[in-house]
């Protein structure tokens, strides 16, 4: 259990898939990652994992309106994977990023296309199953740390659909029964 104290300052939700077609419609796009954005962005980790990889997790994200943040940005990125396999040198990053609600600063742009955002967001987790991973990081603002403020990364991979493409249920053999498969776990955000 994480609890989200006033030293978090901002939340994200961090998809990365191999599976282009899941990119949300109408979300903004970033572009390819270059080797020089990659350098930066690896700059700025080190934060504390608080909860280790977890398979086969379901993600409730329906009560997140009710806690004290609210979604700010959402995008996608091509990014650089750096430890290659299968000849894939590039990964899809799917982020929502949500801040505490007396700092929050939403632009005129995003406040149009916020509740498209928030209907991908619910899509995605209802969907599938995801390894979920979290972080504690430190927050930085214009490069440098500031002391007590901390981000939430909420890192989802290796993801496992729960529907096929018809939007029958995936089905799978358990006791000699087909069954639908289930998640083993369930991340929720709650008051």
């Amino acid at each position: 259990m994480v609890v989200l104290d006033d030293s978090y300052r901002l939340i994200l939700i961090q998809f990365s898939f191999s599976n282009r077609n899941i990119i949300p419609k109408g979300i903004k796009n970033l572009g390819r990652e270059t080797l020089e954005d990659w350098i930066k962005r690896k700059k700025y980790s080190g934060g504390t994992m608080i909860i280790g990889p977890t398979e086969n997790c379901f993600i409730d994200l329906e009560k997140i309106d009710e806690v004290d943040y609210k979604m700010v940005d959402a995008f996608y990125q091509e990014r650089i994977n750096n430890k290659p396999y299968n000849n894939i040198y590039y990964y899809h990053m799917l982020r929502f990023t949500f801040a505490r609600h007396e700092v929050v600063d939403i632009s005129e742009e995003f406040k149009k296309v916020r509740d498209n955002m928030r209907a991908a967001l619910m899509e995605m987790c209802r969907v599938a199953m995801w390894r979920v991973r979290i972080f504690s990081n430190p927050f930085y603002q214009n490069g440098k740390e500031v002391p007590g403020q901390r981000v939430l990364s909420i890192n989802l991979d290796a993801r496992k659909p729960l529907f096929q493409k018809n939007g029958k249920p995936i089905m799978v053999w358990k006791n000699g029964n087909k069954v639908q498969i289930e998640p083993e776990y369930c991340l929720q955000i709650d008051e």
